[in-house]
């Protein structure tokens, strides 16, 4: 314990909607999750963590998973490296990687773990008493508000971290962990599939499961099971979300959005469009135009992050 000198450069705040899918992704460092509304999954390629109120998780480096929300989730997640030294902390904008990219994952700048008498095993997942959760949030938004103007308030800060890894370290109610069969390994390729290749409008169900060897149906079977929806539900999803990203950031006309996010007919775009939003993507991009973008709570040595 006399060697451990716990940092969190990384932090974040801030409400999941329902419904939200991440993609697969790998951590460099250890990211404590606390959940203080609502409820949500992380997802492992063996297990499955279900996060109610009061949930706390410590995730460690390497580890391919990926979150989602049931009924929208607030969150407050702390990226952790024990001895101050994870280079990925101070070298990169995120410590992580995602899957659906073809960047690796570069061991040199991975952190290093605390004594295996610490944590015996990770993830760690614990569900805080009622008595404890009000602490826990408190000591977060001291972290969360507290500049690191002098030597004082960095003292302060790291006692505060201590505070929030406190919980972590007590012995506490453990939270349910649903085990899966080696399936999973299956499901995360096939979406890590389409997390990287919905652009494509030629990217068929039955092209996803010949390569993976597997019929459509198994692979229809394995969304359900896991997300709660069809295997073409997510892909639609994929396409959907990319498109509302570029008609509120970029100048793309309607039938550039449509084709770079997986449509190769932008009529049926702009219907399929409207018939989930209700409203054209004229008028949806119209709309952000109209509305402040919201503020999102998350720091990396003075700039927005999310987890």
């Amino acid at each position: 314990m006399e060697t451990l000198h716990p940092q969190s450069l990384v932090y974040w705040h801030g409400e999941w909607p329902a419904g939200w899918i991440e993609k697969n992704r790998r951590l460099y460092d250890y990211e404590l999750v606390y959940v203080s509304s609502g409820s949500g999954r992380v997802t492992t390629e063996t297990k499955s963590f279900h996060c109610d109120t009061g949930s706390l998780m410590l995730i460690p480096p390497r580890l391919l998973h990926y979150s989602d929300t049931q009924r929208g989730m607030e969150r407050w997640c702390l990226h952790i490296d024990w001895y101050g030294k994870c280079l990925a902390q101070k070298a990169m904008d995120m410590p992580y990687v995602f899957a659906d990219t073809a960047k690796p994952l570069y061991e040199e700048l991975v952190a290093a773990a605390p004594p295996s008498e610490c944590f015996p095993e990770f993830p760690l997942h614990l569900l805080l008493k009622e008595e404890q959760r009000e602490i826990m949030l408190s000591a977060l938004r001291e972290f969360f508000m507290q500049p690191v103007e002098t030597l004082a308030a960095a003292a302060r800060r790291q006692a505060v971290l201590w505070r929030i890894l406190s919980f972590a370290f007590e012995e506490s109610i453990p939270a349910e962990t649903r085990h899966r069969e080696k399936q999973n390994s299956i499901f995360f390729q096939a979406k890590a599939m389409m997390d990287r290749e919905f652009h494509n409008p030629d990217l068929e169900l039955s092209h996803i499961a010949r390569t993976l060897r597997i019929t459509p149906n198994y692979l229809l079977k394995l969304f359900r099971r896991e997300l709660g929806m069809s295997a073409q539900g997510y892909l639609q999803n994929l396409r959907l979300t990319h498109a509302e990203n570029l008609l509120g950031t970029t100048n793309l006309s309607i039938g550039e959005i449509a084709l770079d996010s997986g449509f190769s007919d932008g009529n049926y775009f702009a219907r399929f469009f409207r018939l989930k939003h209700g409203i054209s993507p004229r008028r949806f991009r119209l709309s952000l135009e109209l509305t402040p973008p919201p503020r999102l709570a998350g720091v990396k040595e003075g700039h927005i992050s999310s987890c």
